[in-house]
């Protein structure tokens, strides 16, 4: 064991890390037994076939893939018939997924670009029988490493030494990684955010230049990207979004956010808040007016849920949530019983946030969160009557008493209130005397 510390000259990001120097033909990865018998059942009809990319980058640093990725030799027709159950997921650019059980894998043949038009996919795609040819048109070097059980270790771009190193850093030239798919930009901050891991000069360099042609990607494989870096280990790591001309040239309002004096405060909310998605976008546009944040996050093309949650948390960041139970109850009925908790946890991450910043502990205004807190459990637990629905009373209930049109949901309304009010007024018996003495 050693001790390491990586500098980012250009954005003083410095992170301490402990790490294993670890050799090419000493590297062990436990493939699953279904990708063992994807590539032996390849193998056996003559061709190459390797785990590849991101699950052997993860299964080093002793991560759990989420996916098994297969380079083979075989193109897709081979594998089709090979197979009992396959789907043409990219069949045009080599790609067949087989399903063993419920779950799919990924089967690509070896495969060289053509010339990227779009700054996103080739024109053309041209299928190999030579490893190195798929390897070498990978993002970056940690990302272009195979493996299978007989040959160990493929790693002709030194994946290793960049992993031993904690360092991203692109296969070949950056510019023309970056040229060919504009989004590796984002992606290299983003890895760097999960892993911890700095950018290599020219690497971080190249992203600066290039910056403008990160207008060529959708707003939906954007916010993926962004997604990813908020919820990783090192959600300020978007900083260098703003740093490198990302955020500028698409996320005016974020850049802004990353820009302004506050900027430092807003990343260590960040740090602090939960990895929830709502509460990390809720954290970083903690300052903007909610109307502006729903403008931007509809921009972002998020779903509506997040739209409307981190809208409503931004909103409410300065509520003040008075410690008795009719009130609370009046919140859970406004917000929903959903998004009040999320409300308290990104009022105390603000708290947080003020006491990391200031070293002056909040005692006062963490007594009342943990107050709220207790209200609000209480009140669940017991199922309170917090909304309509859950009055014992309905309106086919006040038709019976003469009501009729829109007096029926006015009445229902103001027994609402007296509920909340009151809990334990929320009987049939009681709420049908109320009526009748109207």
């Amino acid at each position: 064991m050693c001790a390491y510390v990586a500098e980012n000259q250009q954005n003083q990001w410095y992170i301490g890390v402990r790490l294993i120097r670890m050799k090419k033909e000493d590297i062990y990865v436990d493939l699953p037994e279904n990708v063992v018998n994807i590539i032996s059942k390849l193998e056996s009809d003559g061709n190459q076939a390797y785990a590849v990319g991101g699950c052997v980058r993860d299964s080093i640093l002793k991560r759990t893939p989420k996916d098994w990725d297969i380079t083979t030799s075989a193109v897709p027709q081979q594998v089709k018939a090979l197979f009992k159950r396959t789907v043409d997921t990219g069949i045009k650019h080599g790609t067949v997924t087989i399903m063993i059980d419920k779950n799919g894998y990924e089967v690509t043949t070896y495969r060289i670009d053509g010339d990227y038009e779009d700054g996103r996919h080739p024109k053309s795609v041209e299928f190999s029988v030579r490893l190195v040819d798929d390897l070498q048109r990978r993002d970056f070097t940690i990302n272009a490493m195979a493996y299978n059980s007989a040959t160990g270790l493929v790693d002709e771009f030194n994946g290793i030494d960049d992993l031993n190193s904690k360092i991203i850093r692109c296969v070949g030239n950056p510019s023309d990684r970056f040229m060919e798919d504009a989004l590796r930009m984002m992606r290299a901050i983003r890895f760097s955010a999960q892993l911890g891991f700095s950018i290599e000069e020219q690497t971080l360099a190249a992203i600066k230049e290039m910056a403008a042609n990160i207008n060529k990607v959708s707003r939906e494989r954007i916010h993926v990207e962004l997604n990813k870096t908020l919820l990783s280990d090192h959600p300020e790591y978007i900083m260098m979004m703003h740093e490198t001309g990302l955020t500028k040239q698409i996320l005016p309002v974020i850049d802004g956010v990353l820009s302004g004096k506050r900027s430092m405060a807003t990343l260590t909310m960040l740090k602090l808040s939960p990895k929830e998605l709502v509460l990390k976008y809720a954290a970083l546009l903690n300052d903007i007016m909610p109307d502006k944040v729903n403008e931007t996050l509809k921009d972002l093309k998020l779903d509506n849920y997040t739209i409307s949650t981190v809208t409503k948390l931004v909103a409410c960041s300065k509520l003040v949530i008075q410690e008795k139970e009719p009130a609370v109850r009046d919140v859970i009925h406004k917000y929903g019983k959903d998004i009040v908790p999320l409300i308290i946890l990104h009022q105390e991450t603000i708290l947080n946030a003020k006491e990391a910043s200031t070293g002056i502990k909040m005692i006062s205004g963490k007594n009342h969160i943990a107050v709220v807190k207790r209200l609000y459990k209480e009140i669940i637990d017991r199922g309170d009557c917090i909304s309509i629905k859950d009055l014992n009373v309905n309106g086919s209930d006040l038709m019976e008493y003469g009501l009729k049109g829109p007096k029926i949901g006015e009445t229902l309304e103001e027994l609402l209130y007296i509920v909340m009010e009151n809990p334990k007024l929320n009987e049939k018996e009681t709420l049908i005397a109320m009526i009748e003495n109207r």
